[in-house]
């Protein structure tokens, strides 16, 4: 039997929670743009707008903010205040498996070689092609 003060059988466990930059697409096929992803690509907190774009080869997210990124007749995703999105037409569009998701694309850094100002999110544990 364990002694109640016994300090070197304690294991203490923090709640402090540091996911990193990503963003998901999960079972109720919506997008989530973690707080560190928004802080990085500089979204208000609230209600924000993003588009977003795939790169089907590289399993790779590209997400920019309308006003920095203007891309002729592509309507941005609109995110509720817990930021969340309707993703139906992502997951239609990128052909992704329902039996995939929930699936996590996790910050690289921003895309110069497409659009200046927009940031990409690389599938988690895909080794891309151009990496």
């Amino acid at each position: 039997m364990a002694k109640a003060d016994n300090k070197e059988n304690i294991t203490w466990i923090s709640n402090e929670v540091s996911r990193g930059a990503f963003i998901t697409v999960d079972k109720q096929k919506r997008l989530f743009v973690s707080t560190e992803a928004r802080q990085l690509m500089n979204v208000p907190d609230g209600y924000f707008e993003l588009i977003i774009g795939y790169d089907a080869v590289n399993k790779r997210i590209v997400a920019a903010k309308p006003d920095v990124v203007r891309v002729p007749d592509v309507k941005p995703f609109k995110f509720d205040k817990r930021a969340y999105a309707k993703s139906l037409k992502f997951v239609q569009n990128t052909k992704l498996s329902e039996d995939d998701l929930p699936i996590r694309f996790n910050y690289i850094g921003k895309d110069y070689a497409s659009y200046k100002g927009a940031h990409a999110f690389q599938l988690e544990d895909y080794e891309a092609p151009d990496a």
